[in-house]
């Protein structure tokens, strides 16, 4: 077989050609650590190093996300545990409170103190967490979930939301409680109601948390509900201020209660209960009461402070006050169980933040490990192959060299 001239320079030429790509190759190899350059290299193991990658990304962000739930239920329970002393401190004082020795100025300095435990526990119900969110909120977490109004008592404001963060691919924890669950559904000593004014009020009406005054006329009442809506001013002679009270069930007047004179801040009595209402109402505003089993933090410790401000020291009230310090009793009671259950899910969730951390870490240094084996190069084979490459390509240099000078040209 005849070998051209060209083509015995171009086997040379591709022959340091291909010695120097395998060179190139190996040395990249050696610099960068990696056994895989480019998906060509190895398309199998390049698809698994793919996946390990991803997977590897995605368990660093729920790494992150335990983290975050570990210090946001953390900041929870050190809240409640705080709340709880409150009202332990509460419950202490309301015991005084019915002392019969007291006088109305000991009863007095008792409410003050219970006032600025009332403001308390308001700071403690609007926790923040490091980023600013409320963490009793709900979902509502850039606004404060209890708000004070202007009569001193806090109302709910946030939702019945509950947040969840990933751990893993199947695992979700809770990472907080709104605190209408934790703090305003809270099971009452006796059947009571709970007042609120319509949102679409236009006026500047607000209403106290109110009693029950009468239990017998209640307990026949229940479990129906009280709207009060105001009417135009000249309904009456002369003209003023007037509300209507009305069931909500049926929207018939109540006895006696239509149209009757507004004052600001006069105690209004119907069905059994006691309430206030202030502010500058206009026609068409309204005020509920609503039956309810459950009754309030705030409203239990807002109710203890107002009946030990208003009471005086005479026989009637004094069986006022014994009904409603063991109302109050029992009401703080069932606070504290309600903040304990959520003690101790607090602590059933952080276990299993710290189980989902244990695991993923177990299978990220698996994962780790595999990667490993897939992508990173073997540098004592690496360095020894790189030897021989080198010396080929040398040969192959030096071959081509010498064949290039074989002409007949030469030997003339």
């Amino acid at each position: 077989m005849r070998i051209a001239t060209l083509q015995s320079f171009n086997l040379g030429l591709n022959a340091i050609l291909d010695n120097q790509a395998a060179v190139n190759t190996t040395q990249q190899q050696v610099s960068s650590g990696r056994r895989v350059l480019t998906p060509a290299d190895d398309p199998i193991a390049s698809t698994k190093i793919l996946q390990l990658q991803q997977d590897l990304a995605q368990r660093e962000q729920y790494e992150r996300n335990m983290t975050a739930a570990e210090n946001r239920l953390n900041l929870e329970e050190a809240t409640l545990s705080s709340i709880t002393d409150a009202l332990t401190r509460i419950q202490e004082l309301t015991v005084n409170a019915g002392s019969g020795t007291l006088t109305i100025t000991d009863r007095q300095a008792i409410s003050a103190e219970i006032s600025q435990l009332e403001n308390q526990l308001g700071s403690l119900f609007n926790t923040k967490d490091p980023n600013g969110e409320y963490i009793f909120a709900g979902f509502k977490g850039a606004s404060a979930p209890f708000q004070q109004q202007d009569n001193g008592r806090y109302e709910y404001q946030g939702d019945e939301g509950q947040r969840y963060l990933a751990l893993g691919d199947t695992t979700r924890v809770a990472t907080g409680d709104n605190g209408k669950k934790l703090f305003v559904d809270v099971r009452a000593a006796k059947n009571t109601f709970t007042t609120a004014v319509n949102p679409l009020n236009e006026g500047s009406t607000q209403v106290n948390a109110g009693f029950v005054v009468d239990e017998e006329a209640y307990a026949e009442f229940y479990p129906d509900d009280l709207i009060i809506t105001f009417n135009s001013e000249a309904a009456v002679t002369p003209a003023g201020p007037n509300y209507t009270v009305r069931r909500a069930s049926d929207g018939r007047v109540v006895d006696g209660m239509a149209q009757r004179e507004y004052k600001n801040g006069g105690e209004i009595v119907v069905a059994g209960i006691s309430l206030k209402i202030s502010g500058d109402p206009e026609p068409g505003d309204e005020v509920l009461a609503k039956s309810s089993p459950k009754q309030s933090i705030t409203d239990t410790v807002y109710r203890l402070r107002q009946g030990l401000d208003s009471l005086e020291d005479n026989p009637e009230d004094a069986l006022t006050l014994d009904i409603l310090i063991e109302d109050t009793l029992t009401n703080l009671a069932n606070a504290q169980t309600s903040v304990s259950e959520v003690r101790s899910q607090l602590g059933a969730r952080l276990n299993v933040v710290e189980n989902q951390r244990s695991l993923s870490a177990d299978v990220k240094l698996v994962s780790q490990e595999v990667l490993s084996e897939l992508s990173d190069v073997d540098f004592a084979e690496a360095v020894s192959r790189l030897s021989l490459q080198t010396f080929l390509l040398e040969a192959a240099q030096q071959s081509y060299t010498t064949i290039s000078r074989l002409s007949l040209f030469n030997q003339l």
